[in-house]
Order: structure tokens, then sequence, then C-alpha cells
């Protein structure tokens, strides 16, 4: 019985499916062509990118880019990278696969006209590794939406698949979407989900990730754009999970947006609901670890605070990481001053010229918060931090009123993992057996790929992981489907 509302107007046919126009079912889409296949991309939204729209840029071992600059970074490298920091817990014959692909993806991006430059996410980053397109990740979009089009590759929005179908063998046979009130059948021996996890699903995070507190969460990128539609399609046809629960969590993060750079920097104090200092605020060189920190905390929130002094100095100065300064232009950081008045006027920073008022906005006892600044101060005037052993260099004493105050939450920027996948890219079953003709890529997928706190040092690999797992999972989709 068809649901009410809804007509069977449409049955389409296609080598292979591609679920999702990010990323990483764009780069798929692009390579099924250029394998000699055929395909049709769903994108339930109105615009290609997803949250690669947002994305700096992927990671590279043994890129051209890297070579033309003498950069030596070897994929040995960023393998042990990668398995060390998250202490071999993830799926390293999928890791090496994908780390293989990257130099590789540099130069296929760079034939279609894409240029790279390397930043530094941190201060004297070692590998050079972070690949960002001067122009920006939105033009590796277009140029993907552009060989969709050249090469007569089907791209259908506002078109949301419903449910993956098998044949009785348990191989995919097609995919139900629905644009409108039209149902569309689309007949299939292939199909790649690329649906960007499940990140803007509340109601997913509360359930993989039960111990999150969502309440005081002042960013997240995602929200309406991924909501778990490839992880519920692939579960529903028998596919295992992998990495369910992972967040790529930023911070500490803010709703003040134009303190956000300074909030975080090395030389802030940071303290919790209780007035109490709880970490190396030098951790925020990582801010994906530092997160961490901020986890722990009561309600899990935490306030950045500065001074007057230390608002001047980084005007002058630029922010200390490197990454975090380009983002901020000159005019920003002199226009610091009006912004935060604008932010403290609408309660989202505090600016007092007393740590009373400060301990007032916080919620403190003022005479505890006193005590946490006068012991912090005295640390900055001998150098030596006795609590947390930060770096010296970011000691700087808060002394010089007016005094600033911003409530920090940490910031969702993505879900990684959930679908079971191989070094194929592969689907697998309960049983531990590839589903025939599934695969996926991007963030449904790398639960096998990341840990659970993203590796600053593997700067970029959310997207590289995009990129290279849609092409890796494109490849074998059009060898499955092509018989080879």
């Amino acid at each position: 019985m068809k649901p009410i509302g809804v007509t069977y107007t449409k049955i389409l046919k296609s080598d292979i499916v591609v679920i999702g126009a990010g990323g990483g079912g764009l780069a798929a889409a692009v390579t099924v062509v250029e394998k000699g296949a055929k395909v049709i991309v769903l994108e339930k939204r109105s615009m290609p990118g997803g949250s690669t729209n947002f994305a700096e840029g992927p990671f590279a071992a043994e890129s051209p880019t890297q070579k033309r600059l003498n950069i030596e970074c070897t994929k040995d490298e960023l393998f042990n990278i990668q398995m060390y920091y998250n202490h071999w817990t993830l799926n390293a014959k999928q890791v090496r696969e994908i780390i293989n692909k990257s130099g590789d993806t540099i130069r296929w991006l760079e034939e279609k006209g894409i240029e790279f430059y390397l930043p530094m996410m941190y201060p004297n980053q070692s590998p050079m590794e972070w690949h960002n397109p001067k122009k920006g990740c939105p033009e590796i979009i277009k140029t993907f939406m552009k060989d969709c089009q050249q090469s007569g590759a089907q791209v259908l929005f506002k078109t949301s698949a419903k449910k993956i179908v098998l044949d009785k063998s348990g191989k995919v046979s097609g995919v139900i979407a629905k644009t409108g009130n039209k149902e569309i059948t689309i007949k299939t021996n292939s199909v790649i989900i690329a649906t960007g996890g499940y990140g803007g699903n509340n109601r997913l995070i509360r359930k993989y990730n039960p111990t999150f507190n969502l309440k005081n969460v002042k960013f997240n990128m995602l929200k309406n754009i991924h909501d778990g539609d490839g992880l519920r399609m692939a579960f529903e046809i028998g596919a295992d999970n992998d990495g369910l629960g992972k967040l790529i969590l930023h911070g500490p993060g803010t709703a003040a947006r134009p303190a956000f750079g300074l909030a975080i920097e090395a030389n802030c104090i940071w303290v919790n609901k209780n007035g109490e200092r709880f970490m190396q605020e030098s951790a925020s060189f990582s801010p994906f670890e530092s997160v961490n920190g901020v986890l722990r905390q009561p309600e899990q929130v935490c306030f950045s605070i500065f001074d007057e002094a230390l608002l001047q100095y980084s005007q002058k100065n630029g922010l200390e990481r490197p990454f975090q300064s380009s983002l901020h232009s000159r005019r920003m950081m002199t226009d610091w001053g009006v912004a935060f008045k604008k932010e403290a006027t609408e309660d989202r920073m505090m600016i007092a010229d007393s740590w009373d008022g400060i301990a007032k906005w916080i919620g403190v006892k003022p005479a505890k918060l006193k005590a946490t600044i006068e012991e912090y101060n005295a640390c900055c005037d001998k150098g030596h931090d006795d609590q947390f052993a930060k770096n010296p260099k970011n000691l700087r004493a808060l002394k010089t009123p007016p005094y600033y105050v911003v409530k920090c939450a940490p910031s969702i920027l993505s879900s990684f993992g959930g679908i079971k996948t191989n070094h194929l890219m592969e689907v697998i079953n309960k049983s531990g057996d590839p589903i025939k003709g599934l695969y996926a890529s991007g963030n449904d997928a790398c639960g096998g790929f990341c840990g659970d706190t993203y590796n600053v040092r593997l700067a970029g690999a959310g997207c590289g992981f995009a990129f290279n797992s849609g092409r890796i999972a494109a490849e074998n989709a059009a060898k499955y489907v092509m018989g080879k």
C-alpha cells in the first residue's frame, strides 16, 4: 500500500547510484564516469557540497605540491602518526589504503585546475601535510559539479534516498527515493553511501553518545544538513557498525563568534563554573584535544578570561596559533573592541572593571574567582605554572581592566563513523562479509580511520578521507558493475 500523497511516476536505471553530493559523494561520482560507468547522484538538499563547503582542505603524503616545495612527508610517516596516535585501535589496512591514495588525489585535483598551499595548523608543524585549496573547498565542489555536467552524470537535487533494495541473493538491486510527492525507483547494481554522517541529528547524537551534553553546544555547522539517513538505510539491510558515537569536537567554542579566536588562545585563563582553573590552556594549540578537558567539567562548560592588556597584545601581534591568526585579519582584530561590546550587550560575553562583575556573570562567589586569578597571576610573575605546567611564554598575568569573559562549550564539527567498511570501502554486514554492490565513504564510514579525538597532526583528516574514500569506493564499485 503506497503512502498517502505519494505518486509513483518514475523508474530510472544506472550502473551506480551515489547517495549524497558532498565531497565524498561527488569525488565518487566523477571517478565513476572516469572509469566508464554511468552514475546518478541523489542529494536531498538544493545545493551540493555538504560539510566539505566548510572544510579547509585534505591531508596528503608524497603529493606533487609537497615535491615542488621540497617538503618531505612520506606515506609511512603519516601512517605511523595516525596509528600510534590512536593506539592501533583503527583499521590499519584501511588507514594505509587511504594514506597511500592521498598524494595521487592531490595530483588528480591539480590536473582539474585546483591549486594548493600548505599552511600550519599549529606552530612548527611537521610534517607539512595539510593541503588547502587557494580558492577554498567550495571551488573543488564547483569543479566536481562541472565534471558531472560535462560527462552526463545526473545529479538530482531535492531528492532523498529512502531505501536501498537487495535482491534475493543479498546483492544491491536498487534504490527508492523521493522528490516532492513523487517516488523514484532506480534500478542499479551498486550504491555508494556518502550522506555525511549524523552530526546534525541531535536524537542520534544522544543515542550514540549519551554522555555528551548538547544543552550548551554553541556551534554545529551540520544542523539540518546531516541527519543519519545513510546509516539508517545501511543498518536496515544488515550493515554492521564501526565507530558509532565518535564526534569531531572542537573547543572551547563560543557563541560570541568575534571572540572565538581570542577565547581559545593559550594566553587566556580558563575556569569552570566553580571558578576553578582545570587545565593547561596552551593545549588549545590542538583544540580537538583541549575540548576533552572541557568535557570533564560540570555541565561541560567553561569560561575564558582575558584582560585589556592581552586584548591589545593580540591586536598588535596576532594570535598564537598560525592558522587561527590567518583566519582573523588585522582589520578584524582592530575591530575586536567594538565587536566585544556588542556581544556583551547581547549577553554572550561580559566586560567588567572588576573581578566581582566577572564572577557575578559566571555565577561564582567573587572570593573564589579572585583566589584563582591571584594564584594564576603569581605563577605568571615567577614564570612557572605550578598547577598545569603551561608554557612559560603563554603566562601573562591578568591585571589590566577592563576584564573580559566568554562562556565556552564544545563545538560539533561532524560525526565520525557509523557504517563498517573494509579497505575497499565495501560495506560489511554483521557476519563480517561485504554486502555485494554496497560501498560507503566520508563521515558515514570513517569509524575505522579516525579515533575518538581528531588527530591534529593529520590535519585535514576528515576532508582527506572524504575525497580518498570516495575515489576508492567508486573505483571498486566500477570494477564490480563492469565485471572486472
